[in-house]
């Protein structure tokens, strides 16, 4: 039996005895979900994974196995390739902050959010993520699980174009990534010291098919959709003149008779 990876999250990115490293501290909203990125080390590919509850490795509660990956609310998955497991845990209670030291449930709004934790983009093309908070900790950042962190008129992040915007008024944080390369992959956090927000980003290469479709799809759907509509003009009208003929037979015959 392969020996088991622990998890215990003490501090922003902070390695435990395991090699494990993660977020500091999550705010989520009572009822949401959220999901947890765990980094690990060479060495640890085929170890067994899993989520504990508790402050010691040695003697924390396991709550769910990467060998058994679902238990209640709570999954797990692991990808060996890229040396992360990922922990979700569903329909928060303010019992769940008890797992571990580096995530609360808020009843109210919770300190930062994001709109997806799950992005898609296109080799080439930009990607926009959203983050809301609030209350005004200090700077916002945006990081790089492995790279380095961007803040307002950085204009970059570890040489990718990165527009950063932060509206104090709104209370919204947004990050648009250009150019996109399919090594862009990878997990992201927003950061506003207090709390982080964890996002994956995931790039797709970038195909013919794939420009044939936006490109030619989009047209032939919209001409499809003039064609239908003109058809059904064309059928309400012949259909307005048959009934005219026939209200007009209709009329001669009460007249001659």
């Amino acid at each position: 039996h392969s020996p088991h990876l622990g998890l215990l999250l003490l501090g922003n990115f902070h390695t435990v005895p395991a090699g494990v490293s993660t977020m500091k501290r999550v705010s989520v909203q009572r009822g949401g979900s959220v999901t947890i990125p765990c980094f690990y080390g060479d060495g640890y590919e085929t170890h067994v994974k899993y989520w504990c509850r508790g402050y010691n490795v040695s003697s924390c509660t396991p709550i769910v196995h990467s060998d058994s990956p679902q238990e209640g609310k709570v999954s797990i998955r692991d990808d060996p390739d890229q040396r992360v497991f990922t922990v979700t845990i569903n329909n928060l209670t303010a019992g769940d902050s008890d797992y571990v030291c580096y995530y609360s449930v808020c009843s109210g709004s919770p300190w930062l959010s994001v709109d997806k934790q799950e992005v898609t983009g296109v080799e080439g093309d930009s990607v926009s993520v959203q983050y809301h908070y609030t209350d005004d900790y200090g700077q916002r950042m945006w990081c790089k699980f492995g790279g380095s962190c961007a803040a307002v008129n950085s204009g970059s992040l570890d040489g990718r174009p990165v527009l950063i915007r932060d509206d104090r008024v709104n209370k919204v944080f947004s990050v648009t990534m250009r150019g996109l390369e399919r090594k862009d992959t990878g997990w992201y956090w927003c950061d506003i010291g207090v709390v982080q927000i964890p996002v994956h980003i995931t790039v797709k290469h970038f195909t013919v098919q794939m420009h044939l479709r936006t490109q030619l799809f989009g047209p032939v759907f919209l001409y499809v959709g003039l064609g239908l509509l003109v058809l059904l003009l064309i059928i309400v009208i012949i259909a307005w003149k048959v009934w005219d003929k026939h209200s007009e037979y209709l009329l001669m015959q009460t007249v001659y008779k």
